[in-house]
């Protein structure tokens, strides 16, 4: 059974969420340029809290199968996460003066999804799905929207257009990738538990894909569930701010960042407290 602190913490939440909500798309709003990697992160940062706020309403004993969507929700997150923090080690590094290969790092990211579409086997090209003109016609407007991420050097060839990126699959920047970076910057990362949100990543990732984990995970009792995620939004929240962060040094954003920062900042109190008492009216009100 869902314990009464745990149920006081779900209400809560979404409390602080309907502010951070509300914050977070007028943000979105004043940061809309297009292609735009941090506020891109942003915006999946703000949309994951509010899939997340749509489906803890109610959340309880008799709803606990939310949960796999809200895994699945969150394990996204915790990977942007990872990524953001990833990105902010080579940006500290170049904003320090010292060698950094930020800008290399920046553009791999980008890469990574643009090279699986442009993937083509030739055992694809034999069914009757593929059309030779309309992949030609989809690697133009790639190679006109990313042409950055293109070797000029190398001529386009639209039977392999993956020859001509400038980043090949050894680059992609991975979870496995993530972790050997943080591992070696841990000595600047000690307020940050990467390693536990990777723990979460990985437990959400069972979720995600089908197996006997996964079945033994829909086995969980309510409370660790709440754990997991209490967790995962504790460390997202962190995520969001260093976001900010980058969306002030790097995009030059002049949103105002205040409000949100503060309710952030509660939502992760009402989460690492140990007690926490609502009464009924409150309860009855927030529900």
């Amino acid at each position: 059974m869902l314990t009464e602190i745990n149920e006081n913490k779900l209400i809560q939440i979404r409390v602080h969420l309907k502010v951070i909500l509300a914050e977070g798309m007028k943000i979105i709003g004043e940061n809309s340029d297009r292609f735009n990697i941090y506020q891109s992160l942003y915006k999946r940062y703000i949309y994951c809290f509010d899939s997340l706020n749509i489906l803890l309403k109610d959340f309880g004993n008799e709803t606990i199968y939310r949960g796999n969507s809200i895994a699945i929700i969150l394990r996204a997150s915790l990977l942007d996460y990872l990524t953001t923090i990833y990105l902010r080690t080579y940006q500290v590094e170049k904003k320090a003066g010292l060698k950094s290969s930020y800008d290399e790092e920046f553009t791999k990211l980008l890469s990574e999804q643009v090279r699986r579409m442009l993937i083509v086997t030739e055992a694809d090209k034999k069914t009757s799905a593929y059309d030779h003109k309309s992949f030609c016609r989809f690697v133009d407007r790639i190679y006109l929207n990313f042409d950055f991420l293109f070797d000029k050097s190398k001529p386009l060839d639209y039977n392999k257009p993956i020859k001509s990126l400038k980043y090949t699959k050894q680059d992609d920047i991975n979870p496995k990738t993530i972790k050997k970076r943080l591992d070696n910057f841990s000595h600047n990362l000690k307020t940050i538990d990467y390693q536990h949100v990777i723990s979460l990543y990985d437990i959400y990732s069972k979720y995600d894909h089908f197996g006997v984990m996964s079945m033994m995970l829909e086995e969980m009792e309510i409370n660790e569930v709440c754990e997991n995620m209490f967790w995962s939004i504790f460390h997202i929240v962190d995520g969001i701010t260093f976001c900010e962060e980058l969306l002030k040094d790097e995009v030059k954003s002049k949103s105002n960042f205040e409000k949100i920062g503060h309710e952030l900042s509660c939502l992760k109190g009402t989460i690492y407290t140990k007690s926490l008492y609502l009464s009924e009216k409150y309860k009855n009100e927030n529900k």
